[in-house]
């Protein structure tokens, strides 16, 4: 299953999108990470199921394992994605 999740908060120039593939690395996800001009971070992830995907984004909000990360997420969107994994940060 493929998702598109959109980051909000304090999330570009802080070590996002190391600490999104750290998180991916722990739960077995491939993807990729994108800064996008409005200041968002456009994560394209692929995981076996949606448990995995919901325990991924659970990690993201929390940092239960405290990975460095100089930022917030304050919100994100999620949503299903048809297209293949690209991005300019790929994990």
């Amino acid at each position: 299953m493929i998702k598109k999740i959109i980051l909000k908060g304090k999330v570009q120039g802080v070590g996002c999108r190391g600490y999104c593939a750290r998180y991916a690395g722990k739960f077995a996800i491939r993807g990729s990470a994108t800064n996008l001009r409005d200041g968002t971070v456009r994560l394209i992830i692929e995981a076996e199921n949606e448990l995995i995907v919901q325990k991924y984004i659970s990690s993201l909000l929390s940092n239960p394992d405290g990975y460095m990360f100089y930022g917030n997420i304050k919100d994100m969107d999620v949503s299903d994605y048809l297209g293949k994994i690209d991005g300019d940060y790929n994990f």
